[in-house]
């Protein structure tokens, strides 16, 4: 992760903090300031609770654009050290190394709107549309209603809408490419528990939370309406 970050740093992307060393056992890195919308009472199959402004439109345009120039600084790496955490290997062809985990909780958030992402120990190889739909479930989100309530939102949103803003502020040309990698990082997902050190309770918890999502989005996707996404940029093609 440090060579990672390293070259990050190297491409001009701002969106991560700078690896600076180590101190004995410790890394040290920058502190980027502002504010972090974790929900310390949230639990698989509940909403998490965002506040206001990481909730609102402008905060899920940013999220996707910080995505956007993530996936594009990325392009160039090649890791000369390919043991990842969740998936040991190089990257094959048309992914790259990426985050892996992805949401507000991981994101640092400035005057409302997310600057950075933090926390990158999950960081693997991946398919950037892959990643993008991982994030579209945790920054839209993609949630029943129920939970969309406990997470903040009231009256509960257009989720078809939302997704469509966060795809084309992302640069997506094909809104509709989304639906299957929907699916498959939810699978994918479920894969990595496997390198996970949890329980067999939490084990089989975090596979119910997985299929809770699935079985919701198999109901949910006669209604999600792509077609008025608008793309301005191509980007993971």
């Amino acid at each position: 992760m440090h060579e990672y970050l390293r070259h990050l740093e190297s491409t001009g992307f701002t969106g991560a903090p700078r690896f600076l060393g180590i101190e004995g056992e410790r890394e040290v890195l920058t502190f980027i300031n502002g504010d972090v919308p974790v929900d310390p009472h949230w639990q698989p199959g509940r909403g998490h609770w965002l506040p206001p402004y990481a909730r609102s439109e402008d905060a899920l345009v940013a999220a996707a654009d910080l995505l956007r120039q993530l996936h594009e600084a990325a392009r160039g790496y090649r890791p000369t050290d390919t043991q990842f955490r969740f998936d040991p290997r190089p990257p094959r062809t048309g992914e790259i190394i990426s985050h892996g985990d992805l949401g507000p909780w991981n994101t640092v958030y400035q005057d409302g709107v997310p600057v950075a992402f933090i926390d990158w120990d999950a960081a693997g190889p991946v398919e950037p549309l892959v990643e993008l739909a991982a994030a579209a479930w945790e920054f839209v989100p993609l949630l029943p209603p129920k939970q969309l309530r406990q997470a903040g939102f009231a009256p509960v949103p257009d989720v078809s809408a939302r997704l469509r803003l966060f795809l084309d502020a992302y640069g997506l040309r094909d809104p509709r490419s989304i639906v299957p990698a929907l699916q498959r990082c939810r699978l994918l997902a479920a894969e990595r528990i496997k390198y996970a050190p949890v329980t067999p309770a939490e084990a089989a918890e975090a596979l119910e939370h997985h299929a809770r999502d699935l079985r919701w989005l198999h109901h949910a996707l006669p209604h999600l309406n792509l077609e008025q996404a608008r793309s301005r940029t191509v980007i993971g093609e």
